[in-house]
């Protein structure tokens, strides 16, 4: 039967609320009371979570083997067994460290639960333990900013408590440059940049790195160094024939990447780099009003994207359209055309969800998708007066030949992916 302590306890979480307000007023409870709710599985999980954070600095000795079991049990809850976790950071675990260091040592996502590797890393780095360093370097390249972030500040954590040489020896490094320029996982070098820059040293480098996420790293913390213009521009001299040998749609990487990069990080700092960039070569992804729409609109893009787009979508002058504008224009020119053309409905209208690039109009025949980027249409099935009225008021109709073609080197979000997409997909974008 729940006790009086118990009845009081859950009175304070009388629906869910992850607020640090709250985990501050469970903190001046009985850390036994809460132990008693955390260990409950039959609690609601919405409860134990910040009972469990409550504990964080109090955990009690003879509690910490019930909350290591708990964190064991892969049929608990993830928020719950993440929140533990957290409290015994910095609890005194005794003789018990040496088991839950080994459970983490073996856990895998996803047989231990889903999202569990960043608390269980963070766990391993504040055990002391230099082996979780190659898999901390992996989580801090991770492509989901949370997990990307967790992974970084885990390293610090490792690296606070057994020292960055135990790190470098783990990862296979004799020092940070040997870690930024010459590790064989890309992941590794990544961390390496980080912490090569967070020490003063020398990141030019990894501007040639072969993995352009390593480079467009680098890229980015150069934009805030003290690294004087005149070193890049150097770069820029150095490696500008490079740069204009480039062929096919693969993303420069090497001397060529080193000057490309260079240019991104100048303009990054508000130098005019238009003349540098025109001289190095043409537009990349023909129509001009298509390319630019896009460029406009997605550029950076994920961080794998080519900088080449990066200096299109600085140097090309366009003005986004005004979407509004676009609609009333189209839906009068079907109106002319005696098509009886319905409101717009937006994309996230038309999901119930998210939002896009564009909006639909239904009209007598059919409908057609107008994009939010500029005066582009698109039909499912093809009404050739709906055509001609929008073609004759200055719309590009984008049929089957530009727009399946892949805008490559534009690394765009889209339903889990982050790839290149078509120039459908691109000017008509759907996201939940």
């Amino acid at each position: 039967m729940w006790n009086l302590a118990r009845r009081r306890l859950v009175g304070h979480i009388p629906a869910p609320d992850f607020s640090p307000e709250l985990v501050a007023r469970l903190a001046r409870l009985r850390a036994d009371d809460l132990l008693e709710l955390v260990c409950d599985p039959r609690e609601t999980w919405w409860r134990r979570q910040p009972c469990a954070l409550a504990l964080r600095g109090r955990v009690p000795s003879a509690g910490v083997p019930r909350l290591i079991a708990r964190i064991r049990d892969v049929k608990d809850v993830a928020e719950v067994r993440r929140a533990i976790l957290e409290a015994l950071g910095d609890a005194e675990l005794g003789p018990h460290a040496g088991e839950l260091l080994q459970w983490l040592r073996a856990a895998r996502e996803p047989e231990v639960g889903y999202d569990m590797a960043p608390a269980i890393l963070l766990a391993r780095a504040r055990l002391r333990d230099a082996s979780a360093a190659p898999q901390l370097a992996e989580l801090a390249a991770d492509p989901w900013t949370h997990r990307r972030l967790a992974g970084e500040a885990a390293v610090d954590v490792l690296i606070a408590t057994v020292g960055l040489d135990s790190v470098l020896a783990a990862l296979g490094a004799a020092d940070l440059p040997a870690l930024a320029f010459s590790a064989e996982a890309w992941a590794h070098r990544l961390l390496g940049v980080r912490l090569l820059d967070r020490s003063g040293g020398d990141i030019i480098p990894a501007l040639a790195d072969a993995e352009v996420i390593v480079a467009h790293q680098a890229h980015l913390l150069l934009i805030g160094s003290p690294l004087p213009d005149e070193v890049l521009w150097a770069v820029v001299a150095a490696h500008g024939p490079a740069a204009t040998a480039w062929t096919g749609d693969e993303c420069p990487r090497g001397p060529a990447g080193a000057c490309l990069w260079a240019l991104c990080v100048l303009r990054g700092r508000g130098r005019d780099v238009a003349d540098a960039w025109r001289s190095l070569g043409g537009p990349r992804v023909p129509p001009d009003d298509v390319r630019r729409a896009i460029a406009t609109a997605y550029v950076p893009g994920q961080r794998q994207t080519d900088p080449r787009w990066l200096l299109e979508a600085a140097v090309l002058p366009f003005t986004p359209p005004d979407e509004s504008a676009l609609l009333a224009q189209a839906h009068a020119a079907l109106a002319a055309a005696a098509l009886a053309p319905q409101p717009a409905r937006s994309a996230g209208e038309l999901h119930n969800q998210g939002e896009g690039t564009y909006s639909d109009i239904a009209f007598t025949g059919g409908t057609v998708s107008i994009s939010a980027l500029g005066p582009f249409a698109s039909f499912e099935d093809d009404d050739r007066r709906a055509r001609d009225a929008l073609v004759a008021a200055g719309f590009r109709v984008i049929d089957p030949a530009p727009a399946t073609d892949e805008v490559t080197g534009l690394h765009v979000y889209f339903f889990g992916r982050r790839g290149p997409l078509c120039v459908h997909d691109l000017l008509f974008y759907w996201q939940d």
